[in-house]
């Protein structure tokens, strides 16, 4: 390999080998809804090797710039790449989103022709949602505060605990999303509400899962100095995904549970003391 500004990564087999791994995870998880559970082995064996071959694909890259390999070009590289998934990830909640306002501005006779649909009782939005807006929003404060530090050259303190922090309100928004889920008094089963409702939230709590992975691993990088004032891709990276987590939340926790969940509409209500239709007088 030749050090340029054009450097092209070698031949490796473990791009291959991770989409092997997913369409495994897939069709255990298809079987595993279908009761049958020889599922859960296809889905464990496949998160398995999925994890085993990220870290050794993950650990080739960081090695590749150790040695000098990733000049200024390759890194913007990395950023458009970076760019183009974030923009992916927003094409794939926007279908979830299009299906809910879809059923949502016009509900369909069999849900009653209303929303929320009669019979469900929705969560509270000002409850575990609230919260949980409040612990993201706080995760990324403290993402910014750890990237901020780097950036000053504070390697030691201001980054490590602003990592820590964002980590530990990921694992509490997790934690309280499993226990709202718990309490819920309907499933994914229980009609298109939901359906959106479980579909939108569980994609992304699935998504805060893995995002605090990536702050874990982050963490630990930036405990064995991977990162420097003029070189923190990796975290800027993270940095940037943490974020565009923080904003779909916003969107989900406005659209499904306040103005979806009918509290919008309720507040609406008793502000002008269920003369909700004064301005066609």
């Amino acid at each position: 390999m030749v050090r340029n500004r054009f450097y092209r990564v070698s031949p490796s087999p473990w791009p291959f080998m991770v989409s092997g791994c997913l369409p495994n995870m897939a069709v255990g998880l298809v079987t595993w809804m279908w009761s049958d559970e020889i599922g859960l082995i296809f889905i464990m064996l496949g998160g398995f090797l999925l994890v085993c071959c990220l870290y050794m694909w993950w650990r080739d890259l960081l090695r590749e710039g150790d040695q000098g390999y990733h000049s200024k070009r390759v890194v913007k590289n990395f950023r458009d790449g970076m760019a183009m998934f974030i923009a992916s990830e927003v094409m794939f909640f926007f279908s979830f989103f299009f299906a809910f306002f879809s059923s949502t501005l016009s509900p369909n006779v069999e849900v009653s022709g209303t929303w929320p649909p009669v019979g469900i009782r929705v969560p509270n939005a000002f409850g575990v949602p609230a919260v949980n807006t409040a612990l993201l929003l706080t995760s990324g404060a403290c993402m910014n505060y750890a990237l901020g530090s780097v950036r000053r050259r504070d390697y030691d303190y201001g980054s490590l605990i602003g990592m820590a922090g964002a980590i530990l309100l990921g694992v509490a928004f997790v934690a309280l999303q499993y226990r709202e889920y718990y309490f819920n008094s309907f499933s994914i089963a229980d009609g298109i509400y939901g359906s959106t409702f479980y579909m939108l939230t569980g994609f992304h709590g699935a998504h805060v899962f893995f995002g605090t992975l990536f702050l874990i691993v982050t963490f630990v990088r930036l405990w064995y100095g991977h990162f420097l004032s003029d070189r923190h891709f990796g975290l800027e990276a993270c940095a940037w995904y943490w974020h565009f987590v923080d904003v779909i939340w916003i969107a989900v926790y406005f659209f499904v549970y306040i103005w979806g969940g009918g509290q919008l509409f309720n507040w609406w209500f008793d502000y002008w003391e269920g003369d909700v239709w004064w301005m066609k007088k």
